[in-house]
């Protein structure tokens, strides 16, 4: 059986035990305990999951990173310790008092390079394997309170992730766009997704698989 490489953000920690049961029998399936937060911490610790995970040769890596690189942390007016500093943004649609920081985690620029050395790294790791991008979900605005992420952001990021990664190789599961479509009522917060909603971006990701010819 081939082997498959799940690695992604808290989106992924709600999927991934679905992917590996209904591939059960069918391919191998691996993903790291924990959070692959942003891109330039998943540069940064995919080596280690590789040895802590023990992987064989890796056949298909399934990746995302974004909705982390696209956060406004909060620049604590309400709801969080600490001080302001820099710049700051109050989203009209965000009904608390909450101030954010202007600009993202990972700026745009940045991320448009960290997406490329993930990639190498990637390929410098599991050299045999098709690499997959999975475009970041969707998000409720107006439910931001410790952080703020904006769906026009996440778009945009996932835009330079296609800009970026095709030319070089990389096929494109867009995600996001089934989850706007299918799961926009299976939120359990304003980032993450009840288990049906888990459920349905699992079976996405297979069917993406089958469709690829990767299975």
């Amino acid at each position: 059986m081939k082997n498959l490489l799940l690695i992604g953000d808290s989106i992924r920690m709600g999927y991934d035990s679905f992917v590996q049961e209904k591939l059960a029998g069918r391919m191998n399936v691996y993903f790291p305990a924990e959070n692959c937060r942003f891109v330039q911490y998943t540069l940064r610790t995919l080596s280690d999951w590789k040895a802590q995970l023990e992987l064989p040769e890796i056949d298909v890596v399934h990746w995302n990173n974004g909705l982390w690189d696209v956060l406004h942390l909060n620049a604590c007016s309400a709801g969080a310790d600490g001080e302001a500093a820099g710049e700051t943004i109050r989203p009209e649609n965000v009904p608390q008092e909450f101030v954010y920081d202007k600009d993202p985690l990972t700026p745009p620029e940045m991320y448009r390079y960290m997406l490329n050395r993930t990639l190498t790294r990637i390929h410098q790791l599991f050299p045999k394997a098709e690499v997959i991008f999975a475009t970041s979900t969707p998000v409720i605005e107006e439910q931001a309170s410790w952080a703020y992420r904006s769906n026009a952001e996440i778009g945009q990021y996932n835009a330079i992730a296609r800009e970026e990664l095709v030319p070089r190789g990389v096929r494109i599961n867009e995600l996001g766009a089934f989850a706007a479509e299918y799961c926009a009522d299976k939120h359990s917060d304003w980032v993450h997704y009840l288990p049906e909603g888990c459920d349905l971006l699992a079976g996405e990701i297979v069917q993406y698989l089958e469709k690829e010819n990767l299975i």
